[in-house]
Formats: structure tokens, sequence, C-alpha cells
């Protein structure tokens, strides 16, 4: 397997999307006791969220040398996620990482506005899909490249027969045990984006995101809190970003822009707390 693979420490990330799927899809061949549903659900959304990082890593750095599984990934990411895995291309690749917090950006943090934190944080969710949508159908968007159009369109085809053919197998258990956890593995990889970025400096070289160092986090999801170094090389492999952060961040990055907890960063600084218009607790 690692011989197919561009970066043998991959292998977890194809365990992640498989688990995904089965978490996904097997209470359509078992029952699932009512004492097992939250605790399911709660996997379920997890390994959605993790499966949403594993694609923004594709597409950043594919993880096979061959163009033909590569494809297969994809359709597999499609459907772990609910969403096209190219989907994110044109708002993440081509927007985000060239304006990066900037006005032009649109998921930029000023979009949650001023107020309490939880607020911000669900005023955010709300604003940031509707910017992406608006932002997709500007004149001048990037056009994204004809191969990149095609899986596109072969992606949003397959989830088209995807969707149908488990609603037909049980409405009740697609709604409980597929949309809800696509639902909210898109919803916190939307959320934690303001996390990275609210009250940073978009025009610094280095203070332009925050970055959560935890070990467990960044474990389960695949070194996603290192997104200075992430930011500043888009193509190094994610297995690689806590060492880069270690020799080129962390000595010169504004302090208040490392923490180690993004939990208690979430609860001390929007869920609890009242932060300043730009995400920082005073």
């Amino acid at each position: 397997m690692t011989r197919l693979l561009n970066h043998g420490e991959d292998v977890r990330s194809i365990v992640f999307v498989s688990i995904t799927l089965l978490l996904l899809l097997l209470p359509f061949a078992i029952d699932v006791s009512p004492g097992w549903v939250v605790p399911w659900l709660l996997a379920g959304s997890l390994f959605c969220f993790s499966s949403c990082i594993i694609n923004h890593n594709h597409v950043h750095t594919r993880l096979f040398h061959d163009t033909r599984l590569n494809v297969v990934f994809e359709l597999l990411l499609t459907l772990a996620r609910g969403h096209s895995s190219a989907g994110v291309i044109l708002a993440h690749n081509y927007n985000h990482h060239v304006h990066n917090g900037d006005n032009n950006d649109w998921i930029r943090p000023q979009l949650a506005g001023s107020g309490p934190g939880i607020l911000r944080l669900l005023r955010f969710l709300v604003a940031a899909v509707g910017s992406m949508a608006r932002g997709r159908r500007l004149a001048d968007a990037e056009l994204l490249p004809p191969d990149i159009r095609r899986r596109l369109y072969q992606e949003r085809m397959l989830l088209w027969v995807f969707v149908p053919v488990l609603l037909l197998l049980d409405v009740k258990t697609f709604f409980l045990f597929v949309a809800i956890p696509w639902v909210v593995g898109v919803t916190l990889l939307i959320g934690v984006n303001l996390l990275q970025h609210d009250g940073c400096r978009p025009g610094s070289q280095f203070d332009h995101s925050r970055n959560f160092t935890g070990r467990a986090g960044n474990w389960f999801f695949f070194n996603n809190g290192y997104h200075t170094a992430h930011h500043m090389h888009p193509a190094l492999h994610w297995s690689r970003l806590p060492q880069w952060h270690r020799e080129n961040v962390a000595p010169v990055i504004d302090s208040k822009l490392e923490q180690r907890s993004i939990l208690r960063y979430l609860f001390n600084n929007y869920l609890l707390g009242s932060p300043s218009p730009q995400g920082e607790k005073q």
C-alpha cells in the first residue's frame, strides 16, 4: 500500500475514510440500539469532520502516484463528507489561500461581526456559507481548469445517485446516521476557520493564523492545528507541519497565537467568554 502513496503516512487517511463510510452505512445493515445512537452520531460526525480535513489535505497534496487511484479516492471522499471532493478547491485553494483573512476572503473573520462569542460563531457559520455561495457566482471568480470541472461533475453525479438510493433504503436512517454527520462535519470545518484566523493579522508574515498544538487533536485531525505553517507552505505534506512549525514559526510568532487546546480556546473565547470583535478574550 505504501508504495502506491506519495507519503506513507496517508495509510491513516485511508483508514479514517474507510471508518467514516462504515459509520455512515452500517446502520442500513444492522439495528443500532437506542443506547448507541448518540455515541454513533458523535463518532460519525467526528470522522466526517476528519474526512473533510483529509479532503483538504488531498486537494493540496494528492495521496496516490496513480491518477486513477486518486479519482477513486476522491469519489470515496465525496461519499464520506456529503460534498464533492473538488468542490472546496475554488473557495479554499483559489480564494482563501490567496486572500487569507483580508476583505476579499470569502470566509474572512469579519463576517462574525461583534457581540458575545457564541453569537459571533453562529453568525459566522451562516454568513460564511452565504459568502462562499455568492463568491462562486462572481463573474471574476477564478475559473477552474477543465479537469477539475470534470471531477466536480462526476462527484456530484455520484451524490445524485447515492442519496436517492439511501433514501429508498430507509429515509429515517439516512437523515439520522448520514445527513446529520455530513452537516456536522462540514459545519465544524467552517467553524474551525474562524478560530484559526479570528483576531489575527492577515498581512503579517507569521501572525496571520492561530495554531493549536495539542498532540491528540492533531493526531486525529491530521495536524490541521499547525495552520500558520500550512498557509506559508500549502503543498507541504500534513505529516511535516509540526517540525516546520517548531523550527520556523514557534520562535517568531505572537505567543497569543500559540494555543495548546482548541476545545479550551473555544470554550474560553466563544462559549463561555465574550471576546472582542477580533476574537481575543480580554
